[in-house]
C-alpha cells in the first residue's frame, strides 16, 4: 500500500475556504446577528482572497508544466487546476457581493454553504482519482442543494430544491457505479493507473465492464452540466433560487465539472494511447448532446419571461458551446474553453448582478416586463446589462465574440465540423432571445420609465421582495444600504471591465490557457 503524502500547503486554498466558513459560523454565535453580520462578509471575503493568495503561491512550481501531487496522488495541482480554482473564486466573490443585499435569518449558514461549495468545486479540478471525483461532487452538491431552498416562505424554491437534490441524486448514483465498473475492468481508482490499463490493455481489451462504466460516468457529468436531455432540473433551480445562488451555479457548476470530466478523460482515453478517430467515437455521444444542448437551449430561451428561466436555458446552450473545444482531448480545445468559462464568468455574473442591482429598487428583476423602458429611467444600468447581452450573443467586442472564436478555432483543428455548425445556428437562435430583452428596455412608455415617476410604495411587484433591503426596525440583520449599493456596483464594474478586457485584450490569458495542459 503506498504512503499517504501529506501537503497542506497543496490543500491551503481548500482548508482557507473551509476554516472560513467556520469563522463565519463561530461569528453568528459568538455575536448579536446584527452586530456579527458585516462579520460574516468580511470572513467570506477574507478566506476568498486568501484562497486566492495561496493558489497564486503555488503558480511558480507549476508555471513550467509540472504536476504537484499529494495523499497517493488523490488530489493534484498544475496549471489547469490553479486557474479553474481562479475562475470558481472569483464566481465565490462575485456571489458573496450579489449575496449583500439579502436579509433572511440565517445568512451565517447561506454564507459558509457557498464557501463549501466553492471549495468542492475546486477539489473536483485538483481530483487525481474517481473517488476525489465523487467527493467534490458531493461535497459542493449538498451545498446547493440547501442553498437553492433559501427563500423563505417560497414553495417554489423548496420544489426547485427537491428536484435539484433527487436528479443531482441520480447523477451522482451513475457516476459513482460507473467508477466502482472501471475499477472492475482496470483495478485502479486513479487516473495514472486507468491511463496505464488502457494503454496496456486498449479499451476494447478491457471489455464491458470499462465500457458501461464509462457510460454511466459521462452521463453522470452530463447531469452536472445540465446537457440535454439531463437539463430538466436546471430551469426550475435556476428560477426558485435566490439570484446569488442561481448565479453561482450558472458559473460554478459548469466550470467545476467540465474540469472533473477533463481529469476524468484524460485518464479514461489518454491522448497518448488512443488516436483521435478512437477519442471520437467514444466522445461521439457528448457531441450528440452537445448539439441538443446548443439547440434546445437557444430556442427555449426565445419565448421566456423569466430572465432567470432565460439564462438558464442560455446555461444549456453555453454548456454545449465547450463541448467545441473537444472533438478530441488537446491541449488547444481545453485551453479554449477554459477561456471561455474565464470570459462566461463575467458577462454571465454581471448579468444576474444586473438582475438584483434592479431589485433592489422594488421591481421584480427577473421578470422581463419590468426591464421595459429601462433606457429612460436608468440608462447606465440599462447599458451595463446590454453588454452582458451582447457578450452572450457573441459580438465583438466582447470577451463573448473572442471565446466563440477561440471554440471555433478549436472545433476547425480538431475537425469538429457539425459541432461548429452548430454553433453558428444556435448563436443566430439565441440572438433574438437577447435582443428581445434590449428592444424591451428601449420600448418608450415603458413600465421601467413609468416606475421612475412612481412612488415606490406604489410600484412594488410581488416576488420583488426577495432582495429588498428591511428596515433597521425591523430588527432583521443586514448590511447597511449604502453598504449594499457599493457592493453591487463593485459587482457590474467588475463584470463589465472583464468582459471589455477579454474582448479587447484577450491575448495575456490566451498566451497561458494556450500552455494550459500537457497530455
Amino acid at each position: 500500500m503506498p504512503a499517504v503524502d501529506i501537503n497542506f500547503s497543496l490543500v491551503a486554498p481548500l482548508i482557507a475556504l473551509a476554516v472560513g466558513a467556520l469563522v463565519v459560523l463561530v461569528f453568528d454565535l459568538a455575536l448579536p446577528a446584527r452586530a456579527a453580520v458585516g462579520w460574516w462578509y468580511v470572513a467570506s471575503l477574507g478566506a476568498i482572497a486568501l484562497s486566492g493568495y495561496y493558489t497564486w503561491s503555488l503558480w511558480p512550481q507549476v508555471a513550467g508544466g509540472g504536476t504537484l501531487s499529494a495523499y497517493a496522488g488523490a488530489f493534484v495541482a498544475d496549471r489547469f487546476s490553479l486557474v479553474m480554482n481562479a475562475i470558481l473564486l472569483g464566481t465565490a466573490l462575485f456571489t458573496v457581493l450579489l449575496s449583500s443585499a439579502r436579509s433572511e435569518e440565517d445568512m451565517s449558514g447561506y454564507l459558509a454553504l457557498i464557501l463549501w461549495a466553492a471549495m468542492g468545486m475546486m477539489v473536483l479540478a485538483g481530483a487525481g482519482n474517481l473517488m476525489t471525483v465523487f467527493l467534490g461532487l458531493e461535497i459542493f452538491s449538498l451545498a446547493l442543494y440547501v442553498n437553492v431552498a433559501f427563500k423563505p416562505q417560497n414553495s417554489a424554491s423548496k420544489e426547485a430544491a427537491f428536484k435539484y437534490l433527487i436528479l443531482g441524486s441520480v447523477a451522482s448514483g451513475m457516476l459513482l457505479f460507473g467508477s466502482a465498473l472501471i475499477y472492475g475492468a482496470t483495478g485502479s481508482f486513479s487516473f495514472q493507473g486507468i491511463a496505464a490499463a488502457v494503454t496496456k490493455t486498449g479499451l476494447d481489451g478491457l471489455g464491458l465492464y470499462m465500457k458501461a462504466g464509462l457510460g454511466l460516468a459521462l452521463t453522470g457529468f452530463a447531469f452536472k452540466l445540465a446537457l440535454v436531455p439531463f437539463h430538466v432540473w436546471s430551469p426550475d433551480a435556476y428560477e426558485g433560487a435566490p439570484t446569488p445562488v442561481t448565479a453561482f451555479m450558472s458559473v460554478g457548476t459548469k466550470a467545476a465539472a467540465f474540469a472533473g470530466l477533463v481529469r476524468f478523460l484524460a485518464g479514461a482515453l489518454p491522448p497518448a494511447a488512443l488516436s483521435p478517430a478512437v477519442q471520437a467515437r467514444y466522445l461521439l455521444p457528448l457531441w450528440v448532446f452537445a448539439a441538443a444542448s446548443m439547440l434546445l437551449g437557444g430556442m427555449a430561451a426565445l419565448r421566456q419571461q423569466s430572465l432567470k428561466r432565460l439564462l438558464a436555458y442560455s446555461g444549456i446552450a453555453h454548456a454545449g458551446y465547450l463541448f467545441l473545444a473537444l472533438p478530441a482531448l488537446t491541449a488547444e480545445g481545453v485551453g479554449a474553453a477554459t477561456f471561455y468559462l474565464a470570459s462566461y464568468l463575467f458577462f454571465n455574473m454581471g448579468a444576474f448582478a444586473a438582475i438584483e442591482y434592479l431589485s433592489r429598487s422594488g421591481r421584480d428583476g427577473s421578470d422581463l416586463e419590468s426591464w421595459s423602458g429601462l433606457f429612460y429611467s436608468r440608462p447606465g444600468l440599462a447599458m451595463t446589462f446590454s453588454l452582458f447581452l451582447f457578450a452572450l450573443t457573441g459580438m465583438p467586442p466582447t470577451s463573448g465574440f473572442s471565446g466563440k472564436l477561440m471554440l471555433a478555432l478549436a472545433a476547425v483543428h480538431g475537425g469538429g465540423w457539425f459541432l461548429l455548425t452548430i454553433l453558428i445556428i444556435s448563436t443566430g437562435i439565441s440572438a433574438y432571445a437577447y435582443l428581445r430583452v434590449i428592444g424591451t428596455m428601449a420600448k418608450k412608455g415603458g413600465a421601467a420609465e413609468a416606475a421612475a415617476t412612481t412612488p415606490a410604495a406604489a410600484r412594488q411587484v410581488p416576488g420583488a421582495a426577495e432582495v429588498a433591503v428591511a428596515s433597521p426596525a425591523s430588527g432583521a440583520a443586514v448590511l447597511p444600504a449604502s453598504v449594499v449599493n457599493a457592493a453591487l456596483v463593485l459587482a457590474l464594474v467588475l463584470a463589465a471591465a472583464g468582459t471589455l478586457w477579454l474582448g479587447i485584450m484577450p491575448g495575456g490569458l490566451m498566451a497561458t490557457v494556450s500552455k494550459l495542459v500537457a497530455f
